[in-house]
């Protein structure tokens, strides 16, 4: 099971709290308008999205009462007798039920008594009044608006179906019932005022608030970013070959929606895709000759051909026991299993629809009147054929992409442990729910396969999922948003035994501190070769794949030789110069008898310009060596300095000698 749709508003009131409507009657007070102190509504969405499965909110549109006005227990009510009761106004009779406590002050019907129509001993809304259709539309917004519901969902309840009535077929409308209302609103429109005028102009009623409710839903599903659906129940034959060449192949004796009964024009609304699923009643077996299976759930089939509606067809569970004995076929258990069989064959029926919940729930038969035994026996049958079949595996509500604001993102960081599957999303993703696979081969192949289903989960408000599991294999995580679209499969990883790298020479040395490598299963990895100075790395095998098993890789080294760095060799030391001997003087010239003094021609020098003296750089460091060997040149800045000094000396005394010669000329 993957959905379920409830009915919460039954009478024009309320399985929730309405500014609208009244508290239902059916709550737990038997009095409607009586507040039960919580929420029914909230606590069945909130239970119902638990188990991992849409909540389809289901209203009854335009009933005011279900119950004939001279059924004894509401004439005790009421106080009135059965042809009091008959004689009543459809104002007086509101009145009298609003008196009796079985409708409240603030029932519409209460509120606006003009508003509402009879038929047999019942009262429903008017559909040709468009308040009336406004105030059904403003009951769906106040719900869409308030409530995180999956779907509203309407059934064929829509103008009265025909009656019997001493064996004749009576028809609303017989009696002119609506005939003010179409002189009000339907011929100002141009309908002509004829049968068929009338008839286009109920199905247009309906139609429209069809469309009114379609816009309320829509509306609200963009301003909030929902997926609400709209989906009808109609009755299972909209229309008779013989009366229309759209018809299916039934019997004209046979009920029909399109004309004389509901007025409701369910083919167009699929064509028009006024609806996102339609789920027609085929309550009926392959046996029916006045409505046979077959022939019906492939009508179905090819009105929703070219169009996106999903066809979910309705299966009548509860007449195993409640067909009263007159249709043989129900007691076979394998009825409905065969039906779903043969929807197998139709490429536009998406799903299948059991109607009731209570009849698919077994009886007990020990405790049954042997009479009943039978009937309840082929219905405990019926559910266990269903369960071993087409309920043996979780299916998902097929997707409905035009009702997405956004693409549905893949679940992040998805990690399986020996005993937990986990992941995460975003706060932004559109996710609605996840779903959990088992199976064999890659994603898509695992998803491809309902049976794979293991687990639907609710996101709710959370971003981090933990789900225990208790056996080993490839599971597979997607995301589902609120329109049943579902994101990319993503194989959940399992992470892998640590990989440690060391770093040796040849000897098996460390060279460098060991690295710790993590990652899954299945995945690569690669140490990082690292540059150690005075190493070199040989070739060595440095990836591989992370497995359940601890790991070591080895990034080898080879140490580099050492480098002989050639060195200059000691300078010879520089022998010092012999000393040599020291010349001997020469003594001064006599001088003469006139007082001069005679220079050997040996030490005469030629008259010269002054040199330049020398710097203080050129000057000798050693002032004792001040003589050097005739006829030697010099080899040194220091030889060429005392060369210098001894020219100085010999111009000094050039000229102290001229100078003594000039003063004794002076005498």
């Amino acid at each position: 099971m993957n959905a379920v749709i409830f009915q919460v508003r039954p009478l024009l009131d309320a399985y929730y709290p309405s500014k609208i409507n009244p508290w239902s009657e059916f709550i737990a007070s038997g009095v409607q308008g009586a507040n039960p102190g919580y929420d029914p509504l909230a606590i069945m969405v909130e239970e119902t999205h638990k188990r991992g499965m849409e909540y389809h909110a289901w209203f009854n549109p335009y009933r005011v009462t279900n119950t004939k006005l001279t059924t004894q227990s509401v004439l005790t009510k009421i106080g009135a007798t059965k042809e009091e009761a008959l004689a009543m106004t459809i104002p007086e009779q509101i009145t009298a039920w609003n008196k009796a406590g079985l409708l409240a002050d603030t029932n519409y019907a209460v509120l606006h008594p003009e508003n509402v129509l009879r038929f047999d001993e019942k009262l429903f809304l008017n559909p040709g009044i468009p308040e009336v259709q406004d105030y059904v539309a403003a009951t769906i917004k106040e719900v869409v608006t308030n409530y995180d519901v999956d779907a509203i969902h309407f059934d064929d309840y829509f103008y009265p179906y025909r009656i019997t009535v001493d064996g004749k077929n009576v028809l609303f409308g017989d009696k002119d019932e609506d005939a003010p209302t179409f002189a009000k609103y339907g011929i100002p429109d141009g309908y002509p005022n004829t049968k068929a005028g009338i008839d286009d102009w109920r199905r247009d009623n309906i139609t429209t608030l069809i469309d009114k409710v379609k816009s309320t839903i829509d509306t609200s599903n963009q301003a909030k970013k929902t997926a609400v659906q709209f989906g009808i129940s109609p009755f299972g034959i909209w229309e008779h070959k013989a009366n229309n060449p759209l018809g299916s192949n039934t019997p004209t004796g046979s009920s029909q929606s399109y004309s004389q009964s509901i007025f409701a024009d369910t083919y167009q609304w699929i064509k028009d895709e006024k609806v996102d699923y339609m789920t027609p009643q085929i309550y009926w077996s392959f046996d029916q000759a006045a409505a046979p299976y077959g022939d019906l759930a492939r009508w179905w089939n090819k009105a929703a051909e070219g169009t996106h509606v999903q066809i979910y067809v309705g299966h009548a569970n509860y007449k195993h026991v409640g067909n009263g004995g007159w249709e043989a076929a129900w007691m076979n258990p394998a009825e409905i299993p065969n039906q779903m069989r043969f929807n197998q064959l139709l490429d536009q029926v998406s799903g299948s629809v059991l109607f009731s919940y209570n009849d698919i729930k077994k009886s007990d038969i020990a405790s049954l009147p042997d009479a009943q035994k039978p009937a309840n026996q082929a219905k405990n049958d019926a559910i266990d054929l269903l369960k071993e079949t087409y309920f043996a595996t979780t299916s998902l509500t097929p997707s409905k992409p035009w009702l997405a604001h956004q693409a549905i993102a893949a679940p992040l960081q998805v990690k399986q442990t020996a005993d937990a599957l986990t992941w995460s999303d975003t706060a932004a993703n559109s996710a609605r729910y996840y779903v959990v696979y088992k199976g064999t081969g890659t994603a898509e192949e695992i998803t491809a396969n309902p049976a794979n289903i293991i687990l639907k989960i609710w996101r709710g408000d959370a971003l981090a999922f933990n789900y225990p599991i208790s056996e080993s294999g490839t599971y597979v995580v997607t995301a589902l948003d609120a329109a049943s679209n579902e994101s990319a499969p993503v194989i959940a990883q399992i992470p892998g035994a640590d990989v440690t790298v060391l770093y040796q020479d040849e000897n098996g040395g460390e060279v460098a501190s060991p690295e710790i490598l993590k990652g899954n299963i299945g995945e690569n990895f690669a140490a990082e070769i690292k540059a150690i100075a005075g190493y070199t790395q040989k070739a060595s095998q440095t990836t591989g794949t992370f497995t359940d098993q601890a790991q070591s890789v080895i990034v080898s080294y080879t140490k580099d030789p050492e480098e002989v760095v050639p060195t200059e060799p000691d300078p010879e030391p520089t022998p010092k110069p012999e000393p040599k001997p020291e010349p001997k003087p020469t003594p001064d010239p006599a001088p003469k008898p006139d007082g001069t003094t005679v220079i050997p021609p040996e030490k005469e020098i030629a008259p010269s310009q002054p040199e330049k003296a020398p710097t203080v750089e050129k000057v000798a460091k050693n002032p004792d060596e001040t003589s050097k060997e005739k006829g030697v040149l010099p080899t040194t800045g220091d030889k060429s300095m005392d060369l210098a000094i001894v020219l100085g000396l010999v111009l000094s005394m050039t000229g102290v000698l001229i100078l003594i010669r000039w003063k004794r000329r002076q005498v």
